[in-house]
């Protein structure tokens, strides 16, 4: 079982929790219009969202990796970070806008849970 439940989204941000309970890990996709208000209007030639911050735990010997998704067919990911065990990181005066444009893509070898703060740079207006 896959979740991603969307603790806010705002104009500016958007904080993300995103779980797998299964043993065998998931891959789960983000795409950058999901994270749009109800009241905003999504630009895909525009979005760019950044990483701000996150929070992880996995379960002993697991890891998640979180990466963008470059190209669907054929598959090609732009690895970001690998986490294992249970974590914090937080930019402090930057973030990473590595290929900002793309969907954001977390892949797990087992049960894991991720907090992510994301910024909206463009692509959301009202």
């Amino acid at each position: 079982m896959a979740n991603v439940h969307y603790l806010k989204r705002s104009h500016n941000e958007a904080v993300l929790k995103i779980y797998s309970t299964e043993s065998a890990g998931q891959t789960i996709d983000i795409a950058l219009s999901d994270l749009a208000t109800p009241d905003e209007t999504f630009d895909a030639n525009e979005a760019k969202v950044n990483i701000k911050a996150m929070h992880w735990g996995t379960k002993k010997d697991k890891q998640v990796d979180v990466t963008r998704l470059l190209s669907a067919d054929p598959v090609e990911t732009h690895g970001h970070y690998y986490l294992m065990n249970s974590g914090n990181h937080e930019f402090i005066g930057f973030v990473d806008n590595t290929y900002q444009e793309k969907t954001i893509r977390v892949i797990s070898d087992g049960p894991f849970h991720i907090i992510m703060k994301l910024t909206k740079e463009s692509g959301y207006t009202t």
